[in-house]
């Protein structure tokens, strides 16, 4: 129903009546319309109908107003969400600028050091293969940094196609990890060839790098967890960094054992050690 119209049309129609009564009543307004003034002899059904005529038109008279005052409040509710969204937009907007530049930066990074590589071995030619190489390796490693990657959960031998057991699992872990809602969507994706006697790692790709970044920052409370105490969560790295992350692990051992009485940990690719 066109509510604009109807009200309208009722308006109309009020206007009419309204009009048509006051003048053949000789007043002014609806207000003034009583007994005494529509008496008409002894003919007392003339005077009721009158004054619930009068009642009527003064009740429609609200009922447009309050109506005129619901649509401008639904109006402005329509300007507001009409506002949020168009927050939420350029949100995004600029998330996605942001996500935009730090592959650019990565890819600017990458290749000033491929750039002083070329310069100090300026004697051998950097073939178009071996530049786009560098280019992918770097893209890579930007995209890695929305990604986990989850070690020890269970694998289904036979995975029905109609249930989507490793993408639940996962955000089951996420729940016991303190995680309680995910931003945007996330990927599951099993890593290596099928083994019957072991778990392949599994890897999720989020939308946002800043909820991988939540998630590994939180995944020690699964130690905690009845049901994935055994499950850790790492960084999707590169094999190279894989390697020197190997390594750090082997200075942490070494470090530890010669510093019992202090905290070893590992963080932005160094070991560290401070007082309990």
């Amino acid at each position: 129903m066109d509510l604009k119209f109807e009200l309208g049309a009722m308006h109309r129609h009020e206007q009419s009546i309204r009009n048509l009564l006051l003048s053949t009543l000789n007043v002014s307004d609806l207000d003034n319309v009583t007994r005494s003034v529509v008496r008409v002899g002894n003919k007392d059904y003339v005077v009721d109908f009158a004054v619930k005529l009068a009642t009527l038109l003064k009740t429609s008279r609200d009922l447009l107003r309050s109506a005129a005052a619901d649509l401008d409040s639904l109006k402005r509710e329509q300007l507001l969400c009409q506002s949020k969204l168009l927050s939420v937009q350029d949100e995004l907007s600029v998330k996605k600028s942001d996500q935009l530049d730090a592959v650019k930066d990565t890819v600017e990074e990458k290749m000033s050091s491929w750039a002083a590589v070329v310069k100090k071995n300026s004697s051998s030619k950097v073939s178009q293969k071996e530049m786009k190489k560098a280019v992918k390796s770097a893209i890579n490693e930007s995209d890695r940094e929305y990604n986990v990657i989850m070690f020890n959960v269970e694998e289904q031998e036979e995975e029905d196609p109609s249930e989507n057991y490793d993408a639940d699992t996962a955000l089951d872990i996420m729940n016991s990890a303190g995680i309680e809602a995910v931003e945007g969507e996330y990927t599951t994706e099993r890593i290596g060839a099928l083994q019957n006697d072991k778990n392949r790692p599994l890897k999720v790709k989020f939308d946002f790098k800043s909820t991988a970044f939540d998630l590994l920052a939180k995944s020690k409370n699964l130690k905690d967890s009845e049901t994935y105490g055994t499950v850790f969560i790492v960084p999707d790295r590169s094999r190279e960094e894989r390697v020197e992350h190997r390594k750090l692990v082997e200075q942490l051992k070494l470090i530890r054992t010669q510093n019992p009485e202090k905290r070893c940990y590992i963080w932005n690719k160094a070991v560290h050690t401070e007082e309990y």
